[in-house]
């Protein structure tokens, strides 16, 4: 918590003056982030040579066509999909006559609340298995999810970077302010999980790199946006976003891989929905057209 300079003064003049007449000053609270806990990577288990080579070779996408005069397909989508989204909502609209598209952009956690307490779509688009496993078990979701684009982290500073910060490692620097998002929202529990990364390397980060970092967050958002907003406002020295967020107005700073977090984003059928046109979008954003576009924003495409 920030607290000007003035007001400070006011607060610490008020504590001696009730001091000198003998009065006890009341507890000052100080607002502070709480670390969270790094967690033992679990061991992946061996893929099969079928695994292997079902990896090394991409599905096939049949591209359903829309329905004439398809109306209305409601589609959640995580905020880091804004600007992709949208413009696959041009594209669709413009070779559908008839079709009106109508995206929802929030943070992935806020959209599974949203479908569970009973807010009608057609087509859910998350930024973690974490948040579709959520909604599968709030039973909102009508098929199964299908990975449509992966991404990764990167930290962005404000365009003139007061703070001087050339690497990942300079977010344990002494007063440097971080601005992450909350750890349920899926780019947050990604930023935590790459920096015990770091953590973990202690030839590189130091030994208390995680405490620092910890202690340096000054502000948790509700969404990706809401984090490099802040920090393209000058509001904090750093944050941590998808590389496909990074605009302009920041400078990004890398996050090297063997740290780094690859973000998962599943897409699915919602229950109650337009099942024809669930699929013909679907399949629209796994086809080569949707995946191009997708790329141009920088997902990693998953065909």
């Amino acid at each position: 918590m920030r607290v000007r300079r003035s007001g400070l003064s006011l607060l610490l003049g008020l504590v001696l003056l009730l001091s000198a007449f003998g009065i006890q000053s009341p507890s000052i609270v100080v607002a502070q982030i709480d670390p969270w806990t790094c967690e033992a990577p679990a061991a992946a288990p061996a893929a099969s040579p079928e695994e292997e080579a079902a990896e090394a070779s991409p599905v096939a996408v049949e591209v359903v066509p829309f329905p004439e005069d398809a109306g209305t397909v409601t589609v959640f989508a995580a905020a880091s999909l804004t600007d992709a989204f949208a413009e696959i909502e041009r594209n669709l609209e413009e070779a559908n006559p008839g079709l009106d598209i109508v995206n929802n952009f929030a943070g992935s956690q806020a959209l599974v609340t949203q479908l569970i307490e009973g807010a009608p779509a057609d087509v859910a688009a998350f930024a973690s298995n974490t948040a579709m496993n959520n909604a599968i078990e709030g039973e909102v979701i009508a098929d199964e999810p299908q990975t449509f684009v992966e991404n990764l982290l990167t930290v962005v500073v404000p365009s003139d970077n007061p703070a001087g910060i050339t690497s990942a490692a300079d977010l344990a620097n002494d007063g440097i302010k971080l601005v992450l998002a909350q750890e349920d929202v899926p780019v947050g529990g990604y930023s935590r999980e790459s920096i015990c990364n770091m953590a973990a390397d202690t030839a590189t980060y130091g030994d208390d790199f995680l405490a620092a970092v910890a202690g340096n967050v000054v502000s948790q958002e509700d969404n990706v946006r809401a984090v490099l907003t802040k920090v393209a406002l000058g509001e904090a020295d750093a944050g941590i976003v998808y590389t496909s967020d990074v605009t302009e107005d920041v400078i990004s700073i890398l996050i090297p891989e063997e740290v780094n977090e690859l973000a998962t984003y599943p897409i699915a059928p919602v229950v109650g929905g337009n099942a024809e046109i669930s699929e013909a979008y679907i399949s629209y954003i796994l086809s080569p057209e949707g995946q191009d576009v997708l790329a141009n924003y920088g997902f990693i495409p998953v065909d």
